[in-house]
Parts: structure tokens; C-alpha cells; sequence
């Protein structure tokens, strides 16, 4: 015989009764507002989305929502060191991205794959008229391991070599940077090339970077004299602190003082920051910029140093958050091709972006087809 419950406490239904009626009296200045905001709720609710959207409206505004994420993520990093899935908690302050550290299984497939979209890119503009150049950026934990924690995958040293040898083994030109990311690292310890809570590079990378292009590339070289002058301070918004929601009393190191990072100006010589978007605004340029958001985002300053590097004023196309191979995509569907005036294409590309999934081969090759 199991056992059965003969009776229950009056207490126990006395105090369900009151949360189900507070949690009525607390839903409905909710209901009410999510209410007032929808204009199609009939045709939402048609559709069966309107309960969907309100789940999710809801379940952000719930009191306990945040106190309960910090309390889960407490207890993970108190039990186990770790952040929330996206983040690998390093040495003294310093966080990476787990795409680092997580080689998959068809690495070889992968990264040749991802080779030959750029072979297919290279031949594309070589049709056009214009010459592409990869740029490949090295990883965080392949330049900074010593801040590591974890152990990574033995095959993080080498991702950046068997990248470069791929596209080299393609003919495709290259400016290699990983050699003097690790020179200048072991010269600068107090201006550090990444960002210690951020997956990007700081403006010191960014710099870096360019004068390699420059000094690897001297045709590129022009004669209009760029100059990039500090004009304030910003407080960063370190992307990989989003994954960080523990209680910061369980390490301050990391909620330590905001990073701060200098906002520049990119003039030449004999021009005012008033006449700055008239000149950027010349589309007789020869030399296009493709990237991600170490391009995109000014906080590096990259279009910037790179300019001045070159001498030569540029155009640029750069995505944020979707990485390399989209923003080639907007390139090639963005009527560049076309452009007589282009004729040199330096492609930005993050490493690490040999990590991830191959991109998606059917829309990839639709946009090709699309510009022959």
C-alpha cells in the first residue's frame, strides 16, 4: 500500500490562496499596460502570438527575475568558478569568449570551407578589376594565454598558422599580424593589444594593425598627411560582462572602476573637425575597408589609424555582430563591384571566426551568383 495523504493543513491552503491573489493584485497593472501598448492585438491573437508576446513582456518585468538570475549565478561561480554560457573567467580581471576555446569537430572541413568562400570572393573582385587583401586578426587566447585560467584546446596556438598557410596555399594575399601582436605585446605590458573584459582589440591593436597593413603593403601608401587626436574619454561597455551576473562581491577585481577608452578625431592637416563629413563623404576612393565590429565600432578607432597609416583616405562597409562573410555580403550586393574607382579591397577578418559554423553556403553563393 502506498501511502496517501488523509488531510491537509489549513495553513498550507491559506497561504496559497494569498499568493495566487497577490500575484492577481501584481499582474494586473501588467496586464493593463501591455494592453494600452498593443494596436493589433486582434490579429495577434488570431495568429497566436499575443499570449507569446505577453509571456515574454512579462516574465521581464517580474520582480524576482533579476534577483533570481544573480542568485543562480552566484551559486555557479561560487561552486564552480564560472560565468554564464558565452564567458570563460580568466586571471586578474580578464574574461574570453568561449568561441576560443571551442574547437569543433570538423575543424579541417570548417576552415577549409570557409577558404574557399574567399577564394570564390578573391576571384569575384578579381573579375571587377580589384584586388583583395585578407587581413587575418589573431584570437584574445591565442596572444594573451598567460591570463587564461582554463585549459584550452592544444589546437588554439595553431588555428591562426593553419588559416594563414590555407589561404596562402590559394594564392590569396594576406597580411599576416599574429607576429607582431606577439612582438608588441611582450614591449607594451601597461597598454595591453585586447581589451581585458572585452572580446575586441583596444585602440593600441587597432593601430598596430594599420601600420602593418601600411608597412606590408606600400602601394597602398598615399600622401594625404591623417592625423588622429585624442578629443575626450568614454566609459566601454565591455561586451563579455553581460555574461557576468553574479553578486560583484564575489569578485570586485571584475566590477572594478568602468574601462575608459579615448575618443579620436581623423583629420589631415589642413582640415577642421567642421569639414571632417565632407571629406569622408568623397566616394572617389580606391581603397575599401570590409570588417566586423573591430571595424565597425569607433571606440577602436580602426578606419581611423588606418588612414593615417596609409595616407589615404578610404571608404568602409563593416557589420557588427554577424561577422566577416556577412559583411563581404553587403559588399558584393551593394553595388561596389561596379565602382570603377575601387580597386583595392582590405578584408578585415577575425580568426576566431574559423571556429564557428561555416557560413551559409546557399545565400552565400545566391549573392554571388546575383553580381556575376
Amino acid at each position: 500500500m502506498f501511502p496517501t495523504m488523509k488531510s491537509a493543513s489549513r495553513v498550507n491552503g491559506y497561504l496559497f490562496c494569498v499568493l495566487l491573489v497577490g500575484m492577481l493584485i501584481y499582474s494586473i497593472p501588467a496586464v493593463t499596460r501591455f494592453a494600452g501598448q498593443q494596436t493589433e492585438a486582434a490579429a495577434l491573437f488570431l495568429d497566436g502570438k499575443l499570449l507569446r508576446k505577453f509571456e515574454t513582456t512579462y516574465d521581464k518585468e517580474f520582480f524576482l527575475r533579476e534577483p533570481s538570475i544573480q542568485l543562480w549565478a552566484s551559486l555557479q561561480y561560487a561552486l564552480f568558478g564560472e560565468g554564464a554560457s558565452g564567458v570563460v573567467i580568466g586571471r586578474d580581471g580578464w574574461l574570453y569568449t568561449n568561441q576560443e576555446y571551442l574547437i569543433p569537430n570538423n575543424y579541417r572541413k570548417n576552415l577549409r570551407n570557409q577558404v574557399e568562400r574567399i577564394a570564390e570572393i578573391r576571384e569575384l573582385l578579381r573579375e571587377h578589376g580589384k584586388t583583395l587583401i585578407v587581413a587575418p586578426l589573431p584570437m584574445k587566447l591565442d596572444i594573451y594565454p598567460e591570463y587564461a585560467e582554463r585549459p584550452w584546446h592544444p589546437q588554439v596556438p595553431h588555428v591562426y598558422e593553419d588559416f594563414l598557410s590555407e589561404l596562402q596555399a590559394r594564392g590569396i594575399d594576406t597580411v599576416p599580424l599574429r607576429e607582431a601582436f606577439l612582438a608588441e605585446k611582450e614591449k607594451t605590458q601597461d597598454a595591453p593589444l585586447f581589451f581585458k573584459k572585452d572580446t575586441h582589440w583596444t585602440p593600441e591593436g587597432a593601430r598596430l594593425a594599420a601600420q602593418q597593413i601600411a608597412r606590408q603593403r606600400p602601394e597602398l601608401v598615399g600622401s594625404v598627411p591623417f592625423q588622429n587626436k585624442v578629443v575626450d574619454q568614454k566609459p566601454l561597455k565591455n561586451d563579455l560582462m553581460n555574461f557576468i551576473r553574479f553578486d560583484p562581491s564575489l569578485d570586485p577585481e571584475l566590477f572594478a572602476e568602468p574601462t575608459e577608452v579615448p575618443v579620436y578625431e581623423t583629420l589631415t592637416e589642413d582640415t577642421t573637425a567642421d569639414d571632417s563629413d565632407a571629406l569622408f563623404g568623397d566616394q572617389n576612393q580606391s581603397i575599401m575597408l570590409v570588417g566586423t565590429s573591430y571595424t565597425k565600432i569607433e571606440d577602436w578607432n580602426f578606419a581611423g589609424f588606418l588612414r593615417e597609416a596609409l595616407k589615404n583616405d578610404l571608404l568602409t562597409i563593416a557589420v557588427e555582430a554577424r561577422g566577416p562573410f556577412h559583411a563581404m555580403d553587403e559588399f558584393v550586393k551593394g553595388g561596389y563591384l561596379e565602382d570603377s574607382n575601387i580597386k583595392q579591397v582590405i578584408w578585415e577578418f577575425p580568426v576566431r571566426t574559423v571556429l564557428a559554423q561555416r557560413p551559409n553556403a546557399k545565400s552565400w553563393q545566391g549573392a554571388l551568383s546575383n553580381s556575376f
